[in-house]
């Protein structure tokens, strides 16, 4: 029995710790420039794609596809802003979110005519290996998964508390006019961050696609996922949204052991409706410009 529970608790915290960088991508944005990019998701599944074609056409395994993923959605991201970002971000908030909106509808559907509505693996040397102590199995794949998300998470929080880049972020998300004065690049530097947002939600497309099966309509479910990591660890902050990830995770680790699978997202949108009813004033308190 007590493996068991330890088992459950295992498995949820490594999915907990990939939720945790599905949501951080979106937390950031919205925290520091206060942009509800409700597009994240669509990012997130085309870095699963991006891990499943590396591996089918040359073998390349999920955790360099990882790697690779981070600049890729990292100069996307920049494009993005500079694309579409840019020409909404000062219009009023229902065009944004309808602009966002759009690109996510226009992501998935390309997505689907590119890969269609069939569900795909990625399929490691280590898909099937675990490691067992003391009773309590590991997954390999949800091993490298977890510590991967670990290590991404790890250098986003260093980058935004030692760097000057980061500090300047982090200056512009608390006071964006004072940044300004004195001097911050607020364009460059908003440019820089919604970059490190997009290059968060690929680097979790990679991470999902390692353990969880995918077509383009999964990333509906991803959205969900990452905006109740986002509502229940706040804006902004990486230590929370880390916390918020690992508790969705044990959340769900526990309904899929006592309940049958397809609960678990009903499971899922029952708790994103009641937290956002009890707490929702939570959101818009942190955000002070929303596109």
């Amino acid at each position: 029995m007590l493996t068991h529970v330890l088992s459950i608790v295992a498995d949820g915290v490594l999915l907990g710790l990939i939720y945790a960088i599905t949501g951080l991508g979106l937390s950031l944005v919205l925290g520091v420039m206060g942009i509800v990019n409700v597009a994240h998701s669509a990012f997130v599944m085309l870095g699963s794609f991006l891990a499943f074609e590396l591996f089918r056409r040359f073998g390349v395994d999920p955790v360099v596809a990882f790697v690779l993923a981070l600049p890729v959605f990292f100069v996307l991201g920049i494009v993005v802003y500079r694309v579409v970002i840019t020409r909404v971000q000062s219009a009023a908030q229902t065009q944004g979110l309808v602009a966002m909106f759009g690109l996510m509808v226009l992501i998935e559907n390309l997505g689907t005519i590119a890969w269609t509505t069939d569900t795909r693996v990625v399929t490691a040397s280590y898909t099937n290996a675990s490691l067992v102590l003391g009773g309590v199995v590991l997954p390999h794949v949800r091993l490298i998964a977890g510590g991967l998300a670990l290590l991404l998470i790890g250098g986003v929080w260093a980058f935004l508390r030692f760097t000057l880049t980061g500090r300047a972020i982090r200056a512009m998300g608390q006071n964006p006019e004072a940044a300004r004065i004195v001097g911050v690049d607020i364009a460059r530097l908003s440019a820089v961050m919604f970059g490190l947002g997009i290059a968060c939600a690929g680097a979790a497309g990679v991470a999902l696609a390692m353990v969880f099966p995918f077509s383009p309509n999964t990333q509906v479910v991803w959205l969900a996922w990452a905006f109740l990591v986002v509502i229940l660890g706040g804006l902004g902050s990486v230590a929370s949204t880390l916390a918020a990830g690992i508790a969705v995770g044990l959340i769900q680790s526990v309904c899929t052991a006592v309940m049958p699978f397809d609960t678990v997202y009903l499971v899922l949108y029952v708790l994103l409706a009641v937290i956002l009813t009890v707490r929702r004033e939570g959101l818009s308190r942190a955000v002070r410009r929303t596109i």
